[in-house]
């Protein structure tokens, strides 16, 4: 009977450990760190207006990512909230440079004058293209504790800087407001 108590228990406890559920992204509910929420809304407001002032104001040049720089007490990952940006602003159509693949990218190209790879796949020379603006964003946080609550107001901005002349030519910033409720605060 121990044996059969103990082999019902540790099924249980395997299969209720192992399941996973998967929501959709548009229903997440607010958490008290960082979350789906934030980096939605932030990907959202931002790649539609850096997508409207480019069509309507830059119209021409290639933009680069500078790193976004996390000021606050959490850990956020920079990248994602990058990466889903700059996914809605290629799929927008303004278009990116990655000059860090530059050095592999050369060397390729020297490797294809040496006459050992074929010349409808050889890298032509010439093609790179510069960036004419650096995106570069910062996430900063003001934390207040009240009557056992933790109000945390977090901004994400985000940047335009021209490279020609170092000058911000657009900028936009999403706020979030959070409170949660503190576990033992005032004991």
């Amino acid at each position: 009977m121990r044996i059969l108590f103990l082999f019902l228990f540790l099924s249980y406890v395997f299969v209720s450990c192992s399941s996973v559920s998967y929501q959709k992204i548009d229903k997440a509910k607010a958490t008290k760190q960082w979350g789906v929420l934030e980096v939605k809304e932030t990907a959202r407001s931002m790649s539609h207006s850096l997508s409207t002032y480019y069509k309507t104001d830059l119209k021409t040049g290639y933009l680069e990512w500078k790193a976004i720089q996390n000021s606050t007490s959490e850990h956020i990952d920079t990248k994602l909230i990058s990466n889903e940006i700059l996914n809605q602003l290629t799929k927008e159509k303004v278009p990116f440079v990655d000059t860090s693949i530059r050095e592999e990218a050369s060397a390729e190209m020297a490797f294809g004058k040496t006459g050992m790879v074929s010349s409808e796949s050889r890298l032509a020379v010439g093609k790179f293209k510069s960036p004419s603006h650096k995106i570069k964003g910062e996430i900063n946080e003001v934390v207040n504790y009240e009557s056992g609550s933790r109000i945390q107001y977090i901004t994400v901005t985000l940047f335009l800087v021209s490279l020609e002349t170092n000058q911000i030519v657009w900028s936009e910033q999403t706020n979030f407001l959070k409170t949660s409720r503190v576990e033992g605060y005032g004991l």
